[in-house]
């Protein structure tokens, strides 16, 4: 990816630099956050800063989700994704990882009706999270990062088969716990 990628779409890193420059005094001191363009981008970021017990930017990224929703909004399950994004402003965290848990079963709805969109993704099942209820989420393939239990059990969590979800219940078959030993 070129590094220009990164940066705010129009500014690249030669104005990114020189507007932290011009604007040191003001403060400037990281890079301007890259806006997602897609459903799954906004609800992956969305996932990454719960699993590191952050809830910053959350609101911003779940308005970024609904417009890139809105023109798909006669897809299965879509409209269920967008309203699932009313509670993420709240203002502490196990409230926006309760709406994030009706985000997540509304994207695997999207993605059941799509099995072509799941290239490179991972359904992940938590039975711990929200006093043993559990719940799932969705990731890139790779180390687990638990959007629930975030820190405290960052990489614990049971990677299922797309076929063994079962909405609102614990995933069809055994589960194997990863992050426990």
């Amino acid at each position: 990816m070129a590094v220009d990628a990164v940066f705010t779409p129009g500014i690249g890193r030669r104005g990114w630099l020189l507007g932290c420059l011009g604007l040191a005094w003001l403060g400037c001191k990281s890079r301007p956050e890259r806006q997602p363009k897609t459903v799954l981008d906004a609800y992956l970021d969305i996932g990454a800063r719960l699993a590191q017990d952050e809830i910053d930017g959350v609101s911003k990224l779940g308005a970024a989700l609904v417009v890139a929703a809105e023109p798909r909004q006669a897809e299965a399950g879509i409209a269920e994704l967008i309203a699932a994004t009313s509670r993420l402003g709240a203002g502490d965290i196990n409230t926006v990882r309760l709406a994030y848990r009706k985000l997540s079963a509304a994207l695997v709805e999207v993605l059941a009706a799509k099995p072509d969109g799941r290239a490179g993704l991972q359904l992940v099942y938590c039975p711990m999270a929200f006093a043993n209820e559990g719940a799932y989420w969705v990731q890139r393939e790779g180390r687990l990062r638990n959007p629930y239990e975030g820190t405290m059990m960052l990489r614990c969590g049971a990677r299922v088969a797309w076929s063994d979800y079962r909405a609102g219940a614990a995933p069809a078959g055994e589960v194997e716990l990863e992050g426990m030993k």
